[in-house]
C-alpha cells in the first residue's frame, strides 16, 4: 500500500527552511513511494516555490492563521474561524500521515489532523520559546524532526521521547557525499512514515531514523 502524505504550508511561515524543506519533496516525489498533497493557504513565496520545484498544489485558505506566540484564548477564536477548509479536505482526501513543515502549519493543521485521527510529525526548524497551545500540539505529534543538534538540546525535556534529529545534521558516513546524503533523507522520511502504521522489523531497520 502506497500511504498518502499531507504537507500543508502557510505563507506567514516562509524561510529559507521552506525552500529547504521543499526540495527534500522533490526527491521523495521521484521515488514514487509515497503520494504527496501539498496544500497552500495563499498565493505568495511558497507557492511560486513549488511552482519551480514543479510540485502540484492546493490553496487551502485559512481566515485567521494561528501564530506561535498567541495566547491560548486566541488560538481557539482563531481555529474556529479557519478549520472549516482544513476540516473539509480531509473529509474529500484519503491522508494516511500528515507531515507539518514548521510549527506555524502544526499549529493550524494538527487538531483537524488529531479529529480525523490521521498521525503526524512535525519538522522543527527553530527552538523558540513554546505557547502553551503549540506545546500541546508537539505532544501530541508523533515524532518531532529537529534541524540541528542545537534545536534539539534546546526544546523542552517533556518532548525528549519523541524527538529525532534530521537526517542531514546526523553525524553519520553516508551525509560525506550529497547523493548519499540524498537517499538518506528520502529513506529516513518513508521509514518514519511507515512506522506510523507498521510495527518495523528490527533485523530489516538501517538505523538510520534512531541515529543520534
Amino acid at each position: 500500500m502506497k500511504l498518502t502524505v499531507l504537507y500543508p504550508f502557510m505563507e506567514n511561515s516562509f524561510s529559507e527552511h521552506t525552500v529547504s524543506f521543499i526540495q527534500k519533496l522533490t526527491w521523495l516525489q521521484q521515488t514514487h513511494s509515497v503520494d504527496l498533497l501539498i496544500t497552500v493557504d495563499r498565493s505568495g513565496r511558497t507557492s511560486e516555490e513549488l511552482k519551480k520545484a514543479r510540485l502540484s498544489y492546493e490553496e487551502v485558505p485559512f481566515a485567521a492563521p494561528v501564530s506561535v506566540h498567541d495566547f491560548y484564548l486566541t488560538v481557539l477564536f482563531k481555529l474556529i474561524r479557519s478549520t472549516l477548509s482544513s476540516f473539509f479536505y480531509f473529509k474529500t482526501h484519503q491522508i494516511n500521515v500528515m507531515h507539518c513543515p514548521d510549527l506555524t502549519s502544526l499549529l493550524c493543521w494538527g487538531n483537524t489532523a488529531k479529529m480525523n485521527r490521521v498521525p503526524f510529525v512535525t519538522s522543527i526548524q527553530e527552538a523558540e520559546k513554546f505557547s502553551h497551545y503549540a506545546s500541546l500540539m508537539l505532544a501530541d505529534s508523533k515524532k518531532n524532526i529537529c534541524r540541528s543538534a542545537e534545536i534539539r538540546e534546546k526544546i523542552s525535556p517533556r518532548f525528549s521521547s519523541t524527538a529525532l534529529l534530521a537526517p542531514e545534521a546526523q553525524d553519520i558516513l553516508e551525509n560525506l557525499n550529497e547523493k548519499d546524503a540524498r537517499k538518506n533523507t528520502v529513506d529516513f522520511w518513508i521509514q518514519l512514515y511507515v512506522s506510523l502504521f507498521v510495527k518495523p522489523d528490527l533485523s530489516k531497520i538501517t538505523g538510520i531514523l534512531n541515529k543520534n
